[in-house]
């Protein structure tokens, strides 16, 4: 790691690495530094949403973000270009401990951005001792957590994991590596990712460099030539990267990757119109997961609002997904071009969908409605089951598909 040079205003260093401490005390994902006319707002991202945090002096807001970007090994005098770095943040900046902190080891990532106000700034905090070591423990549903599994046991094939941005589809990843390492030892297990933001033991990591030489086909076409059996594609972004990977799958590797899309049916319909044949695709896609994370009950306060929930009722994540498995039926649909409401209609008859696991978190008193209305939406119909009388937080059973 770059050596992190002190500038000479220790008041602006102590207020960064007071943010960060606090940051990473809260279990925030992200920090947001926002330049406005009057002042540089605060913002932390947890369980998934921005709260504002601090309002500082506008005067203040061009030295905390040239700090940042010191730390991150950025240039402090290009003020107009995006920028991004990194640096290593184990528990508490040096000369600022403090004992009560949890003692994990943290990457931090800077992102820097020019507006009309100044620069903005975006730190992502990527605790490297994850909190998440098994599969088991991400809260899927028994059903899909047995069918992951077994695919990720098998020699070759293809699972993707998809969502929207920040629905612990890397997390899932990760987790399935970690059951491929236990469950079949032996195995050569490559992945490639941009940036690395978690270290597993015994998986070979490299970070790609999408911009630069080593991306993500030049690596992946490199690797199969290293004797791998399994390899984790951080992510799918584009025709190229999908060519390739479906293409090791075809040779008899085993390929885990994430793609950014609504459910199964729109995964598959992507993949086709990046000119993958319905051929290859049939012959090589074992399963979809598609997957979202919704706020759980604070359990302290049972969702009234406490200091452990910062008063929002809420602490805490669980993941509500489903599932999509190659059959027959859904071959002869993909060969055929069919259109995506056909294809979630019958992948939708066989593994469920999002709102019927959502049910499930319901159902069990784990998260509310009103959270699940905001991960995966609400339609009219759903707004009229509300008023009705069932309990707070349920859905009536007739409406659960009326969530979207």
């Amino acid at each position: 790691m770059t050596e992190i040079p002190m500038p000479a205003d220790e008041g602006v260093v102590r207020l960064v690495h007071d943010l960060l401490r606090r940051a990473q005390s809260a279990q925030a994902s992200d920090i947001h530094f926002e330049p406005t006319e009057q002042e540089l707002l605060v913002r932390l991202r947890i369980d998934g949403l921005l709260h504002d945090v601090d309002h500082l002096p506008r005067a203040l807001a061009e030295n905390v973000i040239a700090r940042l970007k010191v730390l991150g090994g950025l240039l402090t005098y290009r003020v107009d270009i995006p920028q991004e770095g990194s640096f290593r943040l184990d528990a508490i900046a040096p000369g600022l401990n403090d004992d009560r902190a949890p003692q994990r080891r943290v990457d931090v990532r800077i992102a820097t951005f020019p507006t009309i106000h100044g620069e903005r700034a975006v730190a992502r905090l990527l605790p490297l001792d994850p909190a998440v070591n098994d599969i088991g423990e991400l809260g899927f549903s028994e059903h899909v957590l047995q069918r992951l599994r077994i695919c990720a046991q098998q020699p070759s094939g293809l699972i993707l994991v998809t969502g929207p941005a920040g629905a612990g589809k890397s997390t899932t990843l990760y987790a399935l590596a970690r059951h491929i390492l236990r469950a079949t030892p032996g195995r050569c297990v490559i992945s490639l990712e941009d940036p690395v933001e978690q270290r597993v033991a015994g998986l070979t990591q490299i970070q790609v460099q999408p911009h630069g030489q080593l991306d993500y086909v030049r690596a992946m076409r490199s690797l199969l030539r290293q004797d791998v059996q399994v390899l984790l594609v951080g992510e799918i972004r584009d025709a190229a990267a999908a060519h390739v990977v479906v293409e090791a799958a075809l040779t008899g590797h085993l390929i885990l990757s994430t793609m950014h899309s609504g459910d199964p049916a729109e995964c598959i319909n992507r993949l086709l119109e990046m000119d993958i044949a319905p051929y290859q695709l049939v012959s090589t896609l074992s399963a979809v997961c598609s997957q979202r994370l919704v706020r759980t009950v604070c359990p302290r306060c049972g969702g009234a609002a406490c200091d452990d929930c910062a008063a929002t009722g809420y602490r805490g994540r669980t993941v509500c997904a489903c599932l999509a498995e190659m059959d027959p039926a859904l071959h002869a649909a993909i060969l055929r071009r069919a259109p995506a409401e056909e294809l979630r209609a019958l992948i939708a008859a066989r593994g469920g969908d999002l709102l019927e696991d959502a049910q499930r978190l319901l159902d069990a008193g784990v998260t509310t409605r009103a959270e699940v209305a905001r991960v995966i939406g609400e339609s009219p119909r759903s707004r009229r089951a509300a008023s009705e009388s069932s309990p707070p937080g349920r859905v009536q059973q007739g409406d659960a598909h009326a969530l979207v």
